[in-house]
């Protein structure tokens, strides 16, 4: 992992998405792995979160076999970096999943990550990722007390889910294990900050080494966009807003000396750092220190600078170094335009895909693509 993360931070410091490309072309020439994969076993989802979209119900039995799978691996395991088993639905539904985790890892993929629910988990999988050292597994979770989390995540169950995570964290500890790195993902929901107390117990009585939060992308056609709406951060009071950023923060240090992490979208402190009294938002969240409304006030910024209203196309490398790929082995390289698709890897050519992959980077990096879908930040470095 601190490979990748040196990886990460010299791309962060090159700051450029042309530098970048160059970087990544002359990587891909030497024949050093520098591709992310995100692939989808099959198409659907055990669960209907309430911010996701509506799950695909008439593929809840298309799979890719594993054959299919296998010659998917073998065509881009050669370039690969990190492969994300999963990217829509949930992986632990493919039957014999984790003979693809397997796979894979038998074609010396340095870093092989997966994201589940964690429903399914059990002890003959929980077996597999720690003897065979999977690299991570990432654990969508939300809603941090029982009422929450089975109103978040509906169709989930909060003591199965936990009873699962704590079998992981037993099981890994019996071997003495490092591996999987265990990753909960979180959205920034009003109730998950509210209940942060319960993050910071839940991650050291879980033994989880990280939890990312990401921000809440409202979509059409939500599976329940009532509850939605009852869990924007915009709706916190600029007072309750200051007491929790300075709540993490603190609570994150400690965790620091743990060996753990707390990772925040950017935007997260930006509203304290666009306030016009910077001092006192840094005392207030820094310190711990009494928060009056004064305060909250000055170290809250409008919650409205954050939408993207009109973001001006740019340079993006993302089609660089990334693919998607679905349960029917459709292949794209950008995730918000349709141009960015470049064909199927079970029935096309490699170099085909290469050649159209290349064509797509051109207009990427002109800026030239349909940039105002884009959501990954109007950065390509939020991807990696």
């Amino acid at each position: 992992m601190s490979n990748l993360r040196i990886l990460k931070t010299v791309y962060d410091k090159l700051g450029n998405d042309f530098v970048r490309s160059v970087m990544l072309t002359t990587a891909e020439q030497l024949g050093i792995r520098k591709d992310i994969i995100r692939m989808d076993t099959n198409g659907y989802c055990n669960i209907r979160c309430i911010m996701c979209r509506q799950a695909d119900i008439e593929g809840k039995n298309q799979f890719i076999s594993l054959e299919k799978y296998k010659t998917i691996i073998d065509m881009f395991a050669p370039t690969t970096r990190m492969l994300y088993l999963s990217c829509a639905h949930e992986p632990l539904i493919t039957p014999g999943f984790t003979e693809y985790i397997k796979y894979a890892k038998s074609k010396g993929i340095p870093h092989i990550s997966f994201c589940t629910n964690a429903l399914l988990l059990n002890n003959n999988i929980i077996s597999c990722l720690v003897d065979d050292e999977i690299d991570e597994i990432i654990i969508s979770f939300n809603g941090f007390c029982k009422e929450d989390y089975n109103r978040i995540m509906k169709g989930s169950d909060y003591e199965r889910v936990c009873a699962n995570i704590k079998a992981l964290s037993n099981y890994k500890k019996k071997r003495n294990a490092v591996k999987p790195h265990i990753r909960l993902n979180s959205i920034l929901l009003k109730s998950n900050l509210e209940n942060f107390e319960n993050i910071y117990s839940f991650m050291l009585d879980n033994n989880i080494d990280t939890i990312q939060f990401r921000e809440l992308m409202l979509l059409e056609n939500q599976n329940n966009p009532i509850e939605v709406n009852k869990e924007l951060i915009s709706d916190l009071s600029n007072e309750k807003y200051v007491q929790v950023a300075s709540k993490i923060k603190n609570m994150a240090k400690q965790l620091q000396t743990c060996g753990k992490e707390i990772i925040l979208p950017s935007t997260f402190w930006d509203y304290t750092a666009q306030s016009d009294n910077s001092e006192i938002c840094d005392n207030a969240m820094g310190a711990g220190s009494p928060i009056t409304s004064d305060n909250a006030a000055a170290a809250k910024a409008d919650m409205s600078i954050h939408k993207k209203q009109n973001p001006k196309k740019h340079s993006c490398s993302i089609p660089c170094f990334s693919y998607w790929i679905d349960r029917m082995g459709e292949v794209r390289v950008c995730g918000y335009d349709d141009n960015g698709i470049i064909g199927n890897a079970l029935s096309k050519d490699y170099k085909i895909l290469k050649a159209r992959r290349k064509a797509f980077q051109k207009i990427a990096l002109a800026g030239e693509c349909s940039r105002e879908l884009c959501t990954t930040n109007i950065d390509s470095s939020s991807i990696v």
